[in-house]
């Protein structure tokens, strides 16, 4: 099974208590479905519309930025880890 890892400041909007879900996907974009589906309150945080990432969202499979790879196609193996990085902002 994938581990989607979860900002903290998102698990407290989305009521997760541990900030790794696992889920069983073939892709990102399967992972994410499954994300947005699970916990609904997360869908504009993470999707423009369906199978669009909002910009200010970056996906990593392991170290690998899913837009230097296949995107939300991304095939994931097992035991993968997909981190959600949500932009930062400040100064």
């Amino acid at each position: 099974m994938a581990v989607i890892v979860i900002p903290a400041a998102w698990r407290t909007a989305a009521g997760i208590p541990h900030g790794k879900l696992e889920c069983a996907a073939e892709t990102v974009g399967d992972a994410v479905e499954w994300l947005v589906t699970a916990h609904p309150e997360l869908e504009p945080r993470v999707l423009a519309e369906p199978g669009r990432l909002v910009s200010w969202v970056s996906l990593y499979l392991g170290a690998d930025d899913i837009r230097d790879l296949d995107g939300l196609n991304t095939t994931v193996p097992p035991e993968s880890e997909i981190v959600v990085l949500p932009a930062l902002a400040g100064g």
